[in-house]
């Protein structure tokens, strides 16, 4: 066995593409670059439609997915956050998004890595961690106070948070934690 480094964008890409409870790293990387078992996704084509009463155009990335979210929640220009390619801030908010992308899962997995934490910490903005699951149009939209006041009731003691989200009950399985009222759907925005 070899072991690779990769950036956070990569690995949770890597985890997009995941069978919760079934897969490794070495599973989905084999899938992808060898197209076993399930056709590859590539992470710009991956599509899929917002349909509401409003016919919106269809949103056909992860990317669009952000920009859309960006749009319709806040009332600002952001710019991206060097050196993450999914954090954006504006002249008052820094919004980081974790992107999981699949229909029909029991979880939606993410991780948020010291470095990234630090950086909504250490802000003055107002700073939102967004787990997002384009494909089935949600955004857990959490602020980063939030999110380390339950850490701290918890008892979490690592530099960096694993997030197993179950879609049904909107429970925070590592911190014991509902965040149903945080859910947004991206169609209900206007």
């Amino acid at each position: 066995m070899i072991t690779i480094e990769i950036d956070e964008d990569i690995f949770n890409y890597l985890k997009s593409l995941a069978e919760p409870f079934t897969d490794t790293p070495s599973t989905v990387l084999r899938r992808v670059i060898f197209n076993n078992n399930h056709t590859s996704q590539s992470f710009t084509s991956t599509s899929y439609s917002v349909d509401n009463k409003y016919s919106r155009k269809s949103v056909s990335t992860v990317n669009e997915f952000m920009s859309a979210f960006l749009k319709r929640r806040y009332q600002e220009e952001f710019r991206s956050r060097s050196p993450y390619r999914t954090m954006f801030e504006s002249d008052h908010f820094l919004v980081y998004f974790q992107n999981f992308n699949k229909t029909d899962t029991l979880n939606l997995w993410y991780r948020l890595s010291e470095n990234s934490l630090s950086t909504l910490r250490n802000t003055s903005k107002s700073a939102m961690v967004c787990f997002t699951n384009p494909a089935t149009d949600i955004v857990y939209e959490i602020p980063i106070k939030d999110i380390d006041s339950q850490a701290r009731k918890e008892d979490w003691e690592k530099a960096s948070l694993e997030v197993n989200i179950d879609p049904v009950s909107s429970r925070w399985r590592e911190l014991d934690w509902n965040i149903g009222k945080y859910l947004i759907k991206l169609q209900e925005l206007d």
